[in-house]
């Protein structure tokens, strides 16, 4: 590297502690000469005299120079290590001061507009801005994360998912290659096919993607929305056309996993057939509302049957509460049974 360029770097890692252009060269200047007048400053960092007392003082603010009494003033820089750690230390409090201020203000006013957005559909046009988005919609989710995606992505979104899955999120993965079974998740099935990267957060927001089949050759285009309307389409094609048509691989339910939360039904369904298979005892906790009157309810008790019709999209759970009533649970939009499910937790 040549000095000029060394220089040059010196300068702009100076800039990204806080110090103007001129600054830097006036530093820079005193540590090769370590005592010069202002008048010596100006003219070999070719800083216009006007200027030079005002960057000095600067410098003396930012703890970095010292100045001498007396006429001409002479000035040198304080020991490096220890002026900029103190540098640093101040830029962190004064961003930590300015986050706190900020994030409270800002949050308030996007919430504000949350809802007059939640329609838009944004598209992603890079696949680092698809991945940032495809993580930040990982890290959000509370209770289900649905997720179909390639080979070529696992190793940047496995610990995003072992986190989430510590968490106790039910996770359900679908991978369009074959792949080892991704023990990380509560399930992990395999469609052998060309398809659609889904990221689906608790039914609340989504990243889909198209043409990531062939990274190195093919530009993929990402999206993400909180419509509502486009997440439930997205949602029933997930789970009928790709998790029912995909070959099971690993589940963790009845081995490592016995309780979650679902807010799709049939992965719940699948749960409490496997648990009971195993000759486990299963409780069920549904919360959702009464399909002919909208109101809230909330009910525990054994799931005694369940029904999933494949063909007809029908998925049931025939809870027998302790008061010993049989009450049928349906899944979102439910209307053949007497409760739409908002979620199911399955209990063994």
């Amino acid at each position: 590297m040549s000095r000029k360029s060394n220089a040059e770097e010196l300068v702009l890692k100076l800039r990204n502690l806080g110090l103007t252009p001129y600054e830097a060269k006036a530093y820079l200047v005193l540590l090769r000469n370590k005592v010069m007048t202002s008048t010596q400053i100006s003219k070999e960092a070719h800083i216009p005299q006007p200027r030079v007392y005002d960057v000095l003082k600067s410098l003396e603010d930012k703890g970095l120079v010292i100045v001498s009494e007396g006429r001409p003033k002479l000035y040198r820089v304080e020991e490096p290590r220890k002026a900029l750690k103190k540098l640093a230390y101040r830029i962190i409090e004064k961003v930590k001061e300015n986050y706190l201020f900020l994030v409270d203000v800002l949050e308030e006013m996007y919430v504000s507009k949350a809802e007059e957005v939640r329609e838009e559909i944004w598209k992603l046009n890079s696949p680092n801005r698809i991945y940032d988005k495809i993580l930040d919609v990982i890290s959000n989710a509370q209770v289900e994360l649905l997720i179909s995606a390639y080979d070529h992505m696992l190793d940047k979104l496995k610990p995003r998912l072992k986190k989430l899955n510590r968490k106790g999120v039910s996770i359900c993965l679908i991978t369009y290659s074959y792949s080892e079974p991704q023990k990380y998740v509560d399930e992990h099935r395999v469609k052998k096919t060309i398809g659609t990267v889904i990221v689906i957060a608790d039914r609340s927001e989504m990243v889909f993607v198209t043409n990531w089949h062939e990274p190195l050759r093919v530009v993929p285009t990402g999206f993400y929305t909180k419509n509502i309307h486009l997440i439930r389409l997205f949602n029933e094609y997930f789970i009928h056309n790709l998790r029912d048509f995909a070959e099971p691989v690993y589940t963790s339910w009845g081995k490592k996993v016995f309780t979650r939360k679902f807010l799709n039904l049939v992965r719940a369904i699948d749960m409490i057939n496997i648990l009971r298979r195993s000759g486990r005892k299963v409780t069920v906790k549904v919360s959702g509302k009464y399909v002919k009157t909208g109101e809230k309810v909330f009910l525990e008790g054994e799931p005694v049957r369940t029904v999933y019709n494949v063909a007809e999209g029908v998925a049931q759970i025939f809870v027998r509460t302790a008061d010993g009533r049989e009450v049928s649970v349906g899944g979102w939009q439910a209307y053949l049974e007497d409760v739409e499910a908002e979620y199911v937790e399955v209990i063994s």
